[in-house]
């Protein structure tokens, strides 16, 4: 591991779910073999703490440092150890001193197929490197990676799986430029065009200093997510009991090998964000200093993890959720369900679940299915409805139970408890709003016109339909501008020509108004675009502006409509899955704010969370949440059009946490 991190915790804005990991007792059998005794010999005998036969010599092993001779004395000790569980040892040598170490089981059905599961074996002092001949230790760095692989090869090696593994010890992760064993062998899979499925990385996973035995932190990036989520319900399910933090270094560690090839992988190290280990790449770093039964734990899910891989224990679903749309006829969902083992048909066939609004749950069965795929209808509804829905399969057996989104539960029939959330769609509505009040243009002024909307709503499209009586378009600047926002409709177009006549803007025309000619007459793509008022409050004030930039030409707006494609009800929004390491409610966005603020919360666990608005005098204003969630980051609209200027409060209370924040209303 190197020396200086720089740590940030990755806030994702979408996490892709595709699969679920099922419990399987083969699987947790195996994680229950994991032996403290094992590990405990492994690490005392590669960090020099112990004697250790090494090609039938007693000796002690007293550094892996890439100079020195000793270290392949580790390189004979890894062959040795690969030998004992009936694997055969393999060595890439990239260099005089870089040398990693491997072995590898053969899948028995897609053997084209690997995962990896690895850790780098050489060690380092720093800032000074070491003698040849110096004594170093490395235990947590990383003997202990390596004892994770070791103990992982000796619990499976005699077993049969559908893919292969490969177990790798890296050389020279430590010294600069770094990372050049795991280098050398992600590129020799690249050039080779290796399958890769997955890469488990173990850097550092034995040391506790505060003794709670159940924080873990995590490396991913964005085309592993779905291994970094098998990784956290392998814990859940296996009941591991790990705390589960995201981190991503801006220094190299072996894991980035891997992704730089286009690999997914995740590594997974001690808890650096709440208790680093002090005496990393110093003579401390020695067996003394190590907790065995938080190395036990980190090996059990580093197994649980690899084997739900290798072994293809997940449910896959396959589904693109339905889009909000202004159509009020029935909709067919299509969702493609993988099992590791027979689905359950009949009465105990996959479901579909929707309710409308805060309505009771229906459910209805597929009316088409083939092979792995099932669609269902959802039944038309009118604008300005909500639909919620989720999907729910289980086992023949009834062992199993998936829901997607995930979190559901129940069996026989599947899904009867709905997950924490649910896919959501509106049957969108539609509304016109108009002024038709006269007003001049005048020459080098800007000339205004509010229509301000009451109903509220989450645009999705808007229109603007304008007529102008005006004898030089080529003058004309027409805008369109909410209180925090605004675009261009027209800048000096049509020079010479006259007139603005049933004139409508819509990002989804053909013609740009640039390319039309005067008098500007039927459907035409704005300057700017109107999508920037997208996914923003309805309600407030809506304002068209025109400026005359030249004397001598006059004319009046005669009037102007804005038409709103719109979801009818407001929410909270989950835009991320990723877990948090803390509660936090951030300061609202913007502030101070006329009429709309958004609120930003993130939460760790899954907690019943409120969220209220107050006035300076304490009296309740608005409930924004009040349900259960799980843990992600949220963002909530709130809109005060129907409040006076002030000072206003907002809280955030769950089981555990409480927070206000102020926010100033300014209209």
């Amino acid at each position: 591991m190197r020396k200086i991190f720089i740590l940030f915790f990755v806030v994702l804005l979408t996490i892709p779910l595709s699969s679920q990991v099922i419990y399987n007792n083969r699987i947790d059998s195996i994680v229950n073999l994991v032996s403290s005794q094992s590990l405990s010999r492994f690490n005392r005998e590669l960090s020099g703490d112990t004697v250790v036969n090494i090609g039938g010599v007693p000796q002690i092993l007293y550094s892996r440092f890439y100079k020195s001779p000793e270290k392949y004395k580790a390189i004979q000790y890894l062959d040795e150890k690969f030998q004992s569980f009936g694997l055969t040892p393999k060595h890439m040598q990239n260099n005089d001193t870089n040398i990693n170490v491997y072995a590898v089981k053969l899948g028995t059905k897609f053997p084209n197929q690997k995962f990896i599961v690895c850790g780098h074996y050489d060690d380092i002092l720093w800032p000074v490197n070491p003698g040849l001949y110096d004594t170093l230790h490395g235990a947590d760095d990383d003997a202990s990676g390596v004892c994770a692989v070791l103990e992982v090869a000796r619990l499976i090696a005699n077993m049969n799986f559908d893919y292969t593994i490969l177990f790798v010890t890296h050389d020279c992760e430590e010294p600069p430029p770094y990372i050049l064993g795991s280098k050398a062998f992600a590129d020799s899979c690249y050039f080779r065009g290796d399958s890769i499925l997955g890469v488990l990385n173990l850097d550092m996973i034995a040391y506790d200093g505060n003794n709670d035995f159940k924080s873990l932190t995590y490396y991913n990036n964005n085309n592993s997510l779905i291994l970094s989520n098998d990784l956290k319900s392998c814990n859940l399910i296996y009941q591991i009991g790990m705390n589960i933090y995201s981190v991503q270094s801006q220094v190299g560690n072996d894991i980035e090998s891997y992704w730089n090839r286009g690999f997914k992988g995740i590594e997974f190290d001690e808890d650096y964000y709440n208790d680093v280990n002090p005496y990393i790449h110093s003579l401390s770093d020695s067996y003394n200093k190590l907790n065995i039964p938080y190395i036990q734990k980190m090996v059990k899910i580093s197994v649980a993890t690899l084997l739900t891989w290798v072994m293809d224990y997940k449910i896959y679903f396959n589904h693109v959720p339905i889009p909000s749309s202004s159509d009020t006829n029935s909709k067919v969902a299509e969702v493609k369900i993988h099992f590791p083992v027979t689905i359950a048909s009949g009465t105990n066939a996959p479901r579909l679940y929707y309710k409308v609004g805060n309505g009771n749950y229906n459910y209805t069965n597929a009316f088409y299915i083939n092979g792995e795929t099932y669609r269902s209808i959802i039944p038309g509804y009118p604008s300005g409805s909500k639909i919620s829905y989720y999907l729910a399969a289980q086992d023949l057996q009834g062992n199993n139970i998936a829901t997607l989104p995930a979190g559901g539960s129940g069996i026989n029939p599947p899904g009867t408890t709905p997950p924490p959330t649910q896919f959501v769609y509106y049957v969108l509505s539609t509304n016109n709003y108009c002024s038709n009040i006269v007003k001049p243009i005048n020459d080098l002024a800007w000339t205004e016109d509010t229509i301000h909307i009451s109903q509220q709503g989450i645009v999705r499209d808007v229109q603007v339909t304008l007529n102008i009586n005006h004898s030089n378009d080529g003058d004309l600047l027409i805008r369109l501008n909410t209180p925090n926002n605004g675009t261009t409709l027209s800048q000096y177009n049509g020079q010479g020509g006259q007139n603005y006549t049933n004139t409508v803007f819509d990002d989804s025309a053909t013609i740009s108004i640039k390319q039309g000619t005067p008098p500007f007459t039927g459907t035409y793509k704005p300057e700017g675009t109107l999508s920037t008022f997208n996914n923003q409050q309805m309600s407030g004030d809506w304002i068209l502006r025109i400026f005359d930039i030249n004397n001598g030409n006059q004319g009046n707006l005669l009037n102007w409509c804005i038409k709103f494609t719109y979801e009818s009800q407001i929410g909270i929004k989950k835009i991320s899955t990723e877990i948090p390491y803390k509660f936090k409610l951030y300061q609202n966005y913007p502030n101070p704010f006329n009429p709309s603020t958004i609120i930003r919360f993130q939460i760790k666990e899954l907690r019943f969370v409120t969220l209220k608005i107050y006035d300076i005098l304490g009296k309740e204003i608005a409930v924004l949440v009040n349900e259960v969630k799980q843990a992600g980051n949220y963002i909530v609209d709130f809109n005060a059009s129907s409040l006076p200027s002030g000072i206003y409060f907002y809280k955030i209370t769950s089981s555990d946490f409480s927070c206000v924040n102020k926010m100033m209303l300014l209209k």
